[in-house]
Formats: structure tokens, sequence, C-alpha cells
């Protein structure tokens, strides 16, 4: 979930790992992160927009604007467009 208070998600710097890995090893099938807020972003995308954010002084998050992530449907479709 993001952060009432500041806009923000975290995601731990083993949870980005990982994703470019999986997304790296099985290239050309997709990953995306789903948040709680039902906004998505891929690993990629939290690298590259953790480069302009804070750190968490351990290195162990990455804090990222929720202003840059994509509404669910938005990627996935909606559920009355798959109908039709």
């Amino acid at each position: 979930m993001p952060s009432t208070d500041t806009g923000r998600y975290s995601s731990s710097t083993a949870t980005l790992n990982a994703g470019l890995q999986l997304t790296a090893i099985h290239a050309p099938t997709p990953l995306y992160y789903v948040f709680g807020d039902l906004k998505v972003l891929t690993p990629a995308e939290v690298l590259h927009y953790t480069d302009h954010a804070l750190r968490h002084s351990s290195g162990a998050y990455h804090l990222f604007s929720t202003h840059r992530a994509h509404p669910f449907n938005d990627v996935f479709g909606s559920v009355a467009a798959r109908a039709a």
C-alpha cells in the first residue's frame, strides 16, 4: 500500500533485484508489481523511478512516488472491455 502521508511506495531492494532477474531470464514474459491501491509498475520502471527518488538510508528499500504508477485497468483492461 502507498503511504497515506508521503504519497510513496516502498519496495525492498531484494524484491526489485529478483524482479529484474526474473524479467531477464523469462523475457519476453512481462512481470508487474500490483500495489494495494491497484496501481501497477514493472521492475524496470521501479528501478528507473527510484533513480530520481529518495533512498532509504540503509539501502534496503527504494522509495518512489505513487504518481508514477499506472492504473490497473490501463495496463490489463477493464472487465467491460473484455466482455464485449
